[in-house]
């Protein structure tokens, strides 16, 4: 006498275990990728960071420079109509509509803040933006002549 054993049902329960487990494992990959995902999205990346410093740097060193033809550069400009008229409150707006005009024109959707720190004691001459509220500012400074400018861009 031969017995036959039949394997019907143990082949189905094999095959029902293995996609249990494969689906098991499925979900662990989803979890960890939108973990992942969560982590990147939070973090800034460095090349940003760096980007933000070249345009500042960038910037700064275009307003150092004779451009577009001129004798003299931005920040001989604005140095000269602050030391001509005293620092007064009108050359101080002077130099801050020329400012704007100019931000304008090269920081397009950045925000900055532009600031003489020498003779006027840290005065703002020109903002697009709070600087203090800014978690990621960089700075380019210049000296010309009596004056120290920064630009803050963020």
């Amino acid at each position: 006498m031969t017995k036959v054993i039949s394997f019907k049902c143990i082949g189905n329960s094999g095959f029902l275990s293995l996609i249990d487990s494969l689906l098991a494992i499925l979900l662990v990959l989803i979890a960890l990728m939108a973990f992942n995902l969560l982590l990147a999205e939070g973090s800034d990346s460095l090349s940003e960071d760096v980007n933000m410093f070249k345009t500042s740097q960038d910037i700064m060193e275009i307003m150092s420079s004779s451009i577009d033809g001129k004798d003299y550069s931005m920040i001989a400009e604005i140095s000269y109509t602050l030391n001509k008229y005293n620092n007064s409150k009108s050359a101080q707006r002077e130099v801050s509509d020329k400012l704007v005009g100019f931000f304008n024109k090269y920081l397009k959707g950045v925000h900055y803040s532009f600031v003489e720190n020498n003779q006027l004691k840290g005065k703002e001459l020109a903002a697009d933006g709070d600087r203090f509220s800014s978690n990621n500012l960089t700075v380019a400074t210049r000296i010309y002549e009596n004056y120290s400018y920064q630009l803050y861009v963020w």
